[in-house]
């Protein structure tokens, strides 16, 4: 994430330097809060694949992502 910004910051200043406008950000680093952003891709996945998730997931993301114990 910060290579990225280090990228838009480098390209931004070089725009700047060739014609003296604002270049225009790309949408892939359009402002807005981090939850509109993760709301947006909840949204974006289907009710099935929501389906498959197991209803243990978030209290024992440790468990399905590393193998720790799982929680009781």
């Amino acid at each position: 994430m910060a290579t990225a910004t280090k990228h838009r910051r480098r390209t931004a200043e070089m725009a700047r330097a060739k014609n003296g406008s604002e270049p225009p950000l790309s949408p892939e680093f359009a402002a807005g809060s981090l939850e509109s952003e993760l709301s947006a891709i909840g949204r974006a996945v289907p009710s099935r694949v929501w389906a498959k998730v197991p209803a243990d997931y978030f209290a024992n993301l440790d468990q399905y992502l590393h193998g720790a114990p799982k929680k009781k």
